[in-house]
């Protein structure tokens, strides 16, 4: 690629311009390119820039041939009166200008850097007013802004879950008649993407027996939301409170959820630690049919019962096996608590014939407190 075939900036290009305006005399092809490019770009701009390319080079040619003819009539007479002594010949032509070619060459080139960049100009201007197949008019200082039409559709509300927690977990340890606070929380869960509104709902603390009217709202988008119920008082000892606490929705759909209460039971005060009951058995409970003489064993069992929630400690008492005619000394130790203790005592002989043993067999309590236990012995009679 030679110099004349690269590109050209606008300086260049007005270079070109102006060492073009000032051929010799204005050329017929050239007039022909301007006209061509006068027709093929019709904006205003680019029009008004043609118009003055070629005034100019109207001008310059126009200057040019009255500076050569001057010239040539000046050559003309120097050489003549130079050579007045020589016969008179045919004048010769000056030469034309060595660069004259060069110079039409740079003209061209400028014509055809200008035709680029026009054409660039219009293709972009094109291309963007056609964009898409729909034409659009830019408007100066104005930045366009897309136009939101979507819109959000959002479902009904509806609950689909009630989680149920209660505190304190556990009232396991607490003496009874303790005042307490529980406090249950119930967690709604609802759908996605919901409309919002209000849930209707009844609380209960008592597993149903009774119930409470009561509401929450759900904005719009919110999944999740809690409410918070409590029950109060003093712990009873027939542990009916704290009870089963939970939620019956109502609207905007039904659901029930899994009610919950504390674990364990409170305790009772501690008691005064003493007997409140003896029960009494025998083995064997007959010995009807059995020869006089055999030899047996006979087994008295007494059972022991103390108050419940009794710190403990030990029982005195007595046991007899001849309907008390004799009696042995004997005691036996409750822990903290601990309610039933067991106590064995026997006979051994011969059956005898007079029937007198084995005998009524008990025991009695003189301490902590004074108790005489039922007296049992086997039924029926040795023959």
């Amino acid at each position: 690629m030679n110099a004349h075939d690269e590109f050209y900036t606008p300086e260049e290009v007005d270079a070109q311009i102006e060492r073009a305006s000032r051929l010799q005399e204005g050329d017929q092809a050239d007039a022909e390119v301007i006209a061509y490019l006068r027709s093929f770009y019709q904006t205003d701009s680019q029009q008004e820039s043609l118009d003055r390319m070629w005034n100019r080079i109207r001008r310059a040619a126009a200057w040019e041939h009255a500076h050569s003819e001057r010239e040539k009539d000046s050559s003309m007479q120097t050489w003549q009166t130079e050579n007045h002594n020589v016969a008179p010949m045919r004048p010769q032509q000056p030469p034309r200008p060595p660069s004259r070619f060069r110079q039409r060459l740079g003209l061209l080139a400028a014509v055809l850097v200008v035709l680029a960049l026009v054409g660039s100009m219009t293709f972009v201007l094109y291309a963007a007013q056609h964009r898409g197949g729909v034409a659009t008019t830019p408007t100066t200082g104005v930045t366009p802004h897309p136009t939101l039409t979507s819109s959000t559709t959002r479902a009904p509300l509806k609950i689909i879950a009630v989680n149920m927690t209660v505190t304190p977990t556990s009232i396991a340890g607490l003496a009874c008649g303790t005042n307490v606070t529980v406090t249950y929380t119930a967690t709604f869960q609802a759908n996605a993407n919901n409309a919002g509104g209000t849930v209707d709902f009844d609380y209960t603390v008592n597993n149903g027996r009774s119930e409470t009217p009561a509401s929450i709202n759900f904005n719009p988008g919110e999944t999740t939301t809690t409410y918070n119920f409590k029950w109060s008082g003093s712990l009873p000892a027939d542990h009916t409170y704290p009870g089963l606490g939970g939620i019956q929705v109502i609207s905007p759909n039904q659901l029930t959820a899994t009610p919950v209460a504390p674990l364990g039971q409170c305790t009772s005060p501690a008691a005064a630690f003493q007997v409140t009951q003896v029960d009494m058995t025998v083995t064997p409970a007959s010995i009807q049919g059995m020869a006089c003489g055999t030899t047996v064993t006979v087994t008295y069992t007494a059972t022991i019962h103390v108050a419940a929630n009794s710190p403990g400690g030990t029982v005195q008492f007595t046991y007899t096996t001849d309907n008390g005619r004799g009696s042995t000394p004997a005691s036996v130790t409750f822990s903290p608590g601990q309610t039933v203790q067991t106590f064995k005592f026997t006979w051994s002989g011969a059956l005898p014939a007079d029937h007198t043993s084995p005998g009524l067999g008990g025991i009695q309590i003189s301490s902590p407190n004074q108790l005489t236990s039922p007296m049992v012995k086997p039924t029926g009679t040795c023959s």
